[in-house]
């Protein structure tokens, strides 16, 4: 008998008439209109949806913001057609944007740490999510990193992620700690702010495949998507070199290639010119 292909459910969520216009229609709509909990974002639905409905094994899921369509340039058709693409041999597929951050950090969580200003909420937080992940040392590249929580995964990953997920969410509810303040405090992304929570949430994802080796992951091409608009955006090459070099450390950990990546990184990173509002990249939201 053979396997079946498996179905994908892939929901955007709305919170008012202005974001449901901002839907694509190939996604299925995921009401959020409520908005009981802003300060959750996005994860109030997704725990809600994973909460009340048991997922099929083997079926992808995937719960998008409903900037999707102008974070990533992607339409449902795009997504769909690289899922299909993947034949289900992958476990988790990635429609990340933001090349440049992706490139130039170590990893997500390193990216969250220097670029909400130095927030060491991220580090401390991983103690709960992946304590073998080693925000100083664990290399992620284009082929294992996402933002935004854009990705598709299968029932099976989909179950070990909430349930890390959850670590953050309990902890910052009970407010029981130093670090559940912490969560609970605004970073700065941009000109705005949000939840610290928020953005730990959202590397949840990242620090599981980083970590747990046996999912099998494929990344939609993030260098044809658009870029944070970073100062460092505009270093299209030394990018290229960057993500080269840890790429190439994730298949053989040599340690010449780490330390090429921060000298090199240091290098670009003294040469580009920053604007008077950051200190660091801008974080993408």
């Amino acid at each position: 008998m053979k396997n079946r292909y498996p179905n994908t459910h892939i929901f955007q969520i709305f919170y008012s008439p202005q974001t449901r216009a901002m839907l694509d229609p190939g996604f299925e709509p995921l009401d959020n209109s409520r908005n009981e909990r802003p300060d959750w974002r996005e994860y109030w639905p997704i725990r809600h949806f994973l909460l009340e409905n048991p997922l099929i094994d083997g079926d992808y899921y995937g719960f998008l913001s409903p900037a999707f369509g102008r974070k990533t340039g992607l339409s449902a058709a795009a997504v769909l057609a690289f899922a299909q693409s993947q034949g289900g041999g992958a476990d988790v597929l990635l429609f990340s944007p933001f090349y440049d951050q992706i490139a130039f950090f170590l990893n997500q969580w390193e990216q969250g740490a220097m670029t909400h200003r130095g927030a060491t909420v991220f580090e401390r937080s991983l103690a709960l999510v992946a304590p073998e992940f080693n925000i100083y040392r664990t290399v992620s590249s284009s082929r294992d990193s996402v933002f935004c929580n854009y990705f598709l995964a299968k029932a099976e990953f989909w179950r070990e992620w909430f349930a890390r997920a959850e670590r953050i969410f309990e902890c910052a509810e009970q407010g029981a700690s130093e670090l559940a303040e912490d969560l609970n405090k605004a970073v700065h992304y941009g000109p705005q702010t949000a939840p610290a929570k928020v953005f730990v949430i959202e590397r949840v994802v990242g620090a599981l495949l980083a970590t747990q080796a046996h999912w099998k992951v494929r990344a939609y091409n993030s260098m044809l998507l658009p870029l944070s608009g970073s100062a460092i955006s505009a270093m299209r090459l030394e990018l290229c070199a960057l993500d080269a070099l840890k790429i190439a450390y994730q298949a053989e950990p040599r340690e010449p290639y780490l330390e090429a990546f921060f000298q090199l990184r240091a290098r670009f990173a003294a040469s580009t010119p920053k604007r008077e509002s950051e200190s660091h990249p801008q974080a993408p939201r």
